[in-house]
């Protein structure tokens, strides 16, 4: 059984910081699946950012409380425009500090409107409210845009270091009180490896690549039209074929599927 991606997180007492150690192994062979049924023609570069963002975002969601559902837009600055998508949760934590939750991204290409500007939208939900913000970042390399928006966005210092020859990445992120000349200035990867440095584990998310998506969930509001808006849309076809923004995923919607209650 695929582990999915693996975000574990340990805090430092007296620094008050979290280390976020991530794995994605597991969760790429679901990732690249589903990317060469639904997407065959990535562009390389654009894949590689989106992966970026997936392992960054796993950092994110690794230390907030669980079951908020996040999601991040990013509008890059590029000749031909492109904007990467990304979502997920934590899921219920269990009493062992475990969880399973789910993160699943994207690359929108469709209707992309040009950007002078590198920027993150973020929004998540909590308990019914749901919260927005925007940054803008002057470089469109994502681990260095995720800490830009923690800066700014959340006001507390965030590092990120991915990996150059393996599928895993730290992330150490600022907590109340936290000691910020510390958290800028270590190594990330001799504090992992440290023995010195006090430590206790926190919990371990397990990321499964997964969404929910499906006709059925589009039904009502295709129902909610009124037939001159579905002549519209439909046109002469019988039936329309709707890609979800959400991971890519494609699926037809018969129009014989709409009248039926």
């Amino acid at each position: 059984m695929s582990q999915g991606l693996v975000a574990a997180s340990e805090y430092i007492p007296k620094r008050e910081a979290l280390l976020v150690k991530v794995d994605c192994s597991d969760y790429l062979i679901d990732y690249y699946l589903h990317r060469r049924t639904y997407a065959p023609d990535t562009d390389p570069s654009h894949d590689a950012k989106l992966k970026d963002l997936i392992t960054c975002f796993a950092i994110h969601l690794s230390a907030r409380t669980g079951q908020e559902t996040h999601a991040w837009t990013v509008h890059l600055v590029a000749e031909t425009p492109y904007s990467l998508f990304v979502t997920g949760n934590t899921g219920l934590i269990d009493e062992s500090g475990i969880a399973r939750g789910f993160i699943v991204g994207h690359i929108l290409t469709d209707h992309i409107r040009h950007t002078d500007v590198n920027s993150i939208h973020a929004q998540f939900t909590h308990r019914g409210s749901t919260f927005n913000s925007m940054v803008r970042c002057d470089t469109n390399d994502i681990p260095r845009m995720v800490e830009q928006f923690y800066a700014q966005s959340e006001q507390y210092p965030l590092r990120i270091e991915l990996s150059a020859t393996s599928d895993t990445a730290l992330g150490l992120v600022a907590l109340p009180e936290h000691d910020e000349a510390w958290i800028q200035s270590v190594n990330l990867a001799g504090l992992a490896s440290s023995q010195e440095v006090p430590r206790s584990p926190m919990r371990t998310v397990h990321f499964a690549f997964a969404c929910d998506c499906s006709p059925e969930k589009l039904l009502p509001f295709f129902r909610g039209m009124s037939p001159e808006s579905l002549n519209e849309l439909y046109g002469d076809d019988s039936e329309l074929q709707i890609t979800c923004p959400r991971c890519g995923k494609q699926f037809g919607v018969a129009r014989s599927e709409i009248a039926e209650n």
